[in-house]
């Protein structure tokens, strides 16, 4: 097949830089916004007021959320795509899929540890501001916590100008960054597939590039550090959890967040049991808080009502600016620790979306050669799957721990205990993917480079590959084509070269070759699978003792009598049946 050249995704890239535009524009219009909002309170004494219900006060930082989760993921694609080829330029990138925020390049500053560190407290802020820009006051739940209101105040909701700040600071930490690092990288594909990324790497770039290891045909990423050797394939492949380093304090990172979260919730509500007099003992366990001011008598703590349960912490707005700012940060360092999970969530859903597009090379369609990153994250379920998570996670963690006016800071043990939920199913998510078995006789990869530039033998030239077996001889040889190529058979041991070294099976009409005490191995070979990690010395000895035959001077009388021209009616003995499996793979004359 023709070389094939790798896959640019200019409409990716394209579709990326408009999120970065919108996000520079939301950034900036936020941070004037806040700047307008704060000069009229600090001149009129008084927070900007608009018109509301209670429950769009609730449901609209939904909507804030999967705005800020769209420009977010825009900007950290770029992110990410500065970051594969900054370390691929150092030789050090392994698998397409990173860890763009834990993971630093040292030669490409964008991608540094103190611009990652800037980057994640941008997500922070970004994320944390969401619930915090429409503060509410509930006359009932003031009441039941002797706080004084004013009448005008009830009605609608105030703008926070602080959590206007801290979102436009946080979209123009990412977007600044962002831009840094596509001024300052070369990216030859903004293909998020596996494949295409593998195959720019086999070109040359600044002096870094990957080269095909030839008789590793049936070696996953699991033996990608062994020596090459020979393996039977098997029908089920090993999960994510045992190829990736990382996969496993990251999943440990996400079922720490709902027992925490648990642990949160549980000692919230057993302080409002103990007749805390900041607290309040509600009978509802509705998704949205609820408070109605119906007074529970039949009470065994300081107060009850028949709606949400409430633990007002303080930190009250009504302090001035500085009691708003200490609130927003509180509540920011809770969500720091939810946003890095999620984040690190990515990493699990990004390597099984990169075995899924890989295994396509054993699909009935073959690999898709008009791969579009982003319609492949809008048809994936796991991507949409944890798109709804992040931005249903961070709405949850802001109806449990929430600014009110006039109020401060309150702290919901029904909502936080469904927040707990929500990071159950994330974590849960998380782990039936890192235990995931892909099926297929194709050696796993996980978008590991090496490992598919070592299983892809031919780039076609429309980007349409199949793989299976390209040659049953021993050892049996496993490829690419642009055709659907049979499968490989679980009884044949695979790892040949067909690169002009391997035999083929034109072995059969090959001229014959001295064989005078040529003997096999009396070791009988091993059959390899999984876990082995060296070959066995017969192969030495079989070269060894080829190489002696061949030196010998009774080449001429030997052959005759092997091919049955010598007139007489003996034999060799040995007969192409125990002689061609023998030496099939080396190359002998």
């Amino acid at each position: 097949m023709a070389p094939r050249k790798h896959n640019d995704s200019v409409l990716t890239k394209a579709w990326c830089v408009c999120g970065l535009v919108v996000s520079w524009i939301a950034g900036m219009s936020a941070l004037l916004a806040g700047g307008i909002y704060l000069y009229g309170e600090l001149r009129d004494g008084n927070a900007a007021h608009i018109s509301m219900s209670d429950t769009w006060r609730e449901v609209l930082p939904l909507g804030l959320n999967i705005f800020v989760t769209l420009l977010n993921d825009s900007m950290g694609y770029i992110h990410t795509c500065s970051l594969r080829w900054s370390l691929h330029r150092e030789g050090k990138l392994d698998f397409n899929s990173n860890l763009r925020l834990l993971t630093s390049a040292k030669r490409n500053r964008p991608n540094s540890a103190i611009p990652n560190a800037i980057y994640l407290a941008g997500i922070v802020l970004s994320y944390g501001s969401t619930s915090l820009i429409f503060l509410s006051l509930n006359p009932q739940l003031a009441r039941l916590l002797g706080k004084d209101y004013d009448n005008a105040d009830v009605n609608g909701v105030h703008i926070n100008s602080i959590a206007l700040f801290t979102l436009g600071g946080g979209f123009l930490l990412q977007a600044i960054i962002t831009n840094w690092a596509l001024a300052q990288t070369d990216i030859p594909t903004w293909s998020s597939n596996p494949l295409d990324v593998a195959l720019a790497c086999t070109y040359e770039h600044d002096g870094h590039r990957v080269v095909r290891r030839v008789g590793r045909c049936m070696m996953g990423v699991h033996l990608t550090k062994k020596i090459p050797g020979l393996y039977k394939p098997i029908p089920r492949q090993r999960p994510m959890i045992t190829a990736h380093p990382h996969v496993r304090w990251i999943l440990a990172l996400l079922w720490a967040l709902p027992i925490l979260s648990g642990i949160w919730g549980g000692g919230v509500y057993a302080y409002i049991l103990r007749d805390a007099r900041k607290g309040v003992l509600g009978r509802s366990w509705s998704l949205l808080p609820v408070f109605t001011g119906n007074i529970d008598t039949n009470c065994r703590t300081h107060q009850c009502t028949d709606g949400t349960s409430v633990l007002n912490v303080g930190w009250s707005a009504s302090n001035g600016t500085a009691g708003t700012v200490g609130a927003v940060f509180l509540i920011m360092g809770f969500q720091s620790v939810v946003t890095l999970s999620l984040h690190c969530a990515e990493l699990i859903v990004n390597l099984a979306r990169d075995e899924k597009v890989y295994r396509a090379l054993i699909g009935p369609k073959g690999t898709n050669g008009h791969y579009n990153s982003i319609l492949a994250a809008c048809t994936s379920w796991r991507t949409l799957f944890l798109f709804a998570l992040k931005a249903g996670v961070h709405w949850m963690f802001g109806l449990a721990i929430n600014l009110q006016f006039r109020l401060g800071v309150n702290m919901q043990p029904p909502q936080i205990f469904y927040f707990a939920g929500f990071s159950l199913a994330a974590a849960v998510f998380g782990l039936l993917l890192s235990l995931w078995r892909p099926g297929g006789y194709l050696p796993p990869s996980y978008g590991h480079v090496q490992t598919i530039v070592d299983i892809v033998d031919e780039w076609a030239p429309s980007g349409c590959m199949y793989w299976g077996e390209k040659d049953a001889v021993y050892p049996g040889y496993t490829g690419t084509s642009t055709h659907p190529l049979p499968e490989p058979s679980e009884t044949r041991l695979y790892g040949g070269q067909h690169d002009g070294r391997h035999p083929g099976p034109a072995w059969a009409s090959a001229a014959p070759t001295e064989l005078r005490n040529l003997s096999p191995s009396p070791t009988t070979p091993t059959v390899y699978s999984p876990g082995f990690t060296s070959l066995h010395p017969y192969h030495s000895q079989w070269a060894q003792q080829a190489h002696q035959a061949q030196n010998r001077s009774s080449q001429n009388s030997l052959n005759s009598a092997y091919s049955g021209r010598s007139g007489r009616s003996g034999r060799s003995g040995y007969s192409t049946q125990s002689t061609q499996p023998l030496l099939s793979g080396y190359n002998i004359g």
